[in-house]
């Protein structure tokens, strides 16, 4: 089969190696041509040809090199996951129909706005014809979210940004201060994480020109460039879920003050139904009012919550 298919031309590529080779690419792994010849059967040149041939019909191959070899891979949004034999209880098929309502208020001014509801499309075509017990339109009607949008964000940035971070390389940004009035560019940054804060999505990491972890508004960040050779690991005992502890917003200033409040009688509901903040203490006083206390970072942050 081989010495037959080293001789075919290009137009009588085998159709089983071309949907081979497209479901492995779909698969996500980058592949190398050692990787294709022994899924294939193919050498490199008719391999060269067939992924040309998937090129022509609209599928964007990337070519790269993994070291000495060259690999060839999809972008994300062309990567595919099969879910085989999935079993989901109503329950659970319930659940992620309101998570997936609640999630697209989230992910609002991402790349994965629209990949979210796709993927609940595509679940809920699936789920249908076998789901009896109720019906899955219901959570969309009985669950209401704030569907106030996200500050908009640049997304090719917010994919280089991501695949820095996936790989743990270093990249180098345009940025502009707001309360500075400053535009910086090529700030060398290890980039962390993403933190929704309100409706504002944030980069933390690690900042080269300061030397210590600072945070960025991704609406006032203008370009990218990775930089594959720095390699960084995260500062020890960094953990996005607590770098904002001390924060009610988005703004850390590295002091900490404590914040006390009197509470009239007509707001105190507020703060009984609601726990601003992880450190925040509720004092009940004889007349109706509450004395509240929150240890935070920034005047600023708390002369905006007061108001």
């Amino acid at each position: 089969w081989m010495l037959v298919c080293a001789y075919l031309p290009a137009t009588m590529l085998p159709n089983h190696s071309i949907t081979t080779v497209h479901q492995l690419l779909q698969a996500g792994e980058p592949l190398s041509y050692a990787h294709l010849r022994r899924a294939t059967g193919l050498g490199d040149k008719q391999l060269s040809r067939l992924l040309r041939q998937l090129q022509e019909q609209g599928i964007p191959v990337i070519e790269s090199r993994c070291g000495r070899q060259k690999v060839f891979s999809l972008p994300p949004e062309h990567q595919q996951v099969a879910v085989p034999d999935l079993h989901l209880t109503n329950d659970e098929l319930r659940a992620l129909a309101i998570a997936a309502k609640a999630s697209r208020t989230a992910l609002a001014g991402t790349p994965y706005d629209g990949a979210l509801r796709r993927a609940f499309d595509h679940l809920m075509a699936h789920a249908q014809s076998a789901c009896h017990y109720f019906d899955v339109e219901e959570p969309q009607q009985e669950w209401f979210f704030d569907d106030a949008p996200a500050d908009a964000i640049a997304l090719d940035c917010f994919r280089q940004l991501e695949a820095a971070m996936d790989e743990q390389h270093s990249v180098r940004i345009d940025y502009y201060t707001a309360g500075a009035d400053r535009h910086s560019q090529g700030r060398l940054i290890d980039p962390y994480a993403f933190i929704k804060r309100q409706r504002t999505w944030l980069l933390v990491g690690y900042c080269h020109e300061r030397q210590a972890l600072r945070h960025f508004a991704m609406t006032r960040i203008s370009r990218v460039e990775p930089c594959p050779e720095l390699l960084f690991e995260p500062v020890p005992g960094f953990d996005p879920e607590h770098y904002f502890d001390a924060v009610l917003g988005a703004f850390a200033s590295g002091t900490t003050y404590e914040l006390q409040l009197l509470v009239e009688p007509a707001q105190a509901l507020h703060f009984r139904e609601r726990r601003y903040h992880h450190n925040q203490q509720v004092e009940e006083r004889p007349d109706g009012r509450l004395f509240v206390s929150f240890e935070l970072e920034g005047l600023d942050e708390m002369r905006s919550f007061c108001q």
